[in-house]
């Protein structure tokens, strides 16, 4: 029986490519954040929000909206760091992060990053067809020391953080459609690609 996981959804950047409130611009009818918190949801074992400003624009989704602890909001490093503040307050040992734009978030994601946590590390995160996906991870919640170092000396980075970490890479290989399961969707352009290809991939 594997351990509690506290799922968080990372909303707290600025969304400047796309013009408006990332989470709440619609696809398919429905904000991203919904997408998300659907695919993540049934993978873990309760769900917050990372989100800055006024809580109240996610009043309807009815989660617990924890923001960032440094109040220049350096990057997603903080929102990472929030969250895992928010699962030792709440008593998990897990935190399972995903950004609040990946529609395409794969449904296994949390099963296959907790099979490959292993003791000795501190973190399992996700790879994709791009790449290294640093905010598609399961994190111990005594990483946070470490992350909590680098954002005090300057390095914002949460690629850099897993230099400073013992970590596992998950790979994950693109879906129906060669859809890339981690597909962010930072402009306008990218929404509009997602609409056309979210249709197919629907279970």
């Amino acid at each position: 029986m594997r351990e509690p996981i506290l799922g968080v959804i990372l909303a707290g950047g600025l969304s400047s490519r796309m013009g408006r409130e990332k989470a709440l611009v619609a696809l398919a009818g429905r904000p991203l954040l919904e997408h998300v918190l659907e695919r993540l949801g049934p993978q873990v074992d309760a769900v917050a929000l990372n989100a800055n400003g006024d809580p109240g624009r996610f009043a309807s989704f009815g989660l617990e909206i924890v923001a960032d602890l440094h109040a220049d909001h350096p990057g997603p490093l903080a929102g990472l760091a929030a969250a895992l503040e928010l699962g030792r307050r709440r008593g998990f040992a897990l935190v399972a992060t995903a950004p609040s734009d990946a529609p395409f978030l794969p449904r296994d994601a949390v099963a296959r990053l907790t099979t490959a946590l292993d003791a000795a590390a501190l973190a399992a995160v996700a790879t994709g067809p791009n790449g290294l996906e640093p905010l598609v991870g399961l994190w111990r919640v005594a990483a946070a020391s470490a992350i909590e170092k680098a954002l005090a000396e300057q390095r914002r980075a949460v690629h850099r953080l897993l230099s400073d970490i013992p970590h596992r890479l998950v790979s994950f290989e693109p879906g129906p459609d060669e859809v890339d399961p981690f597909a962010n969707l930072n402009t306008p352009e990218d929404l509009a690609t997602a609409e056309r290809r979210l249709k197919p991939v629907q279970p």
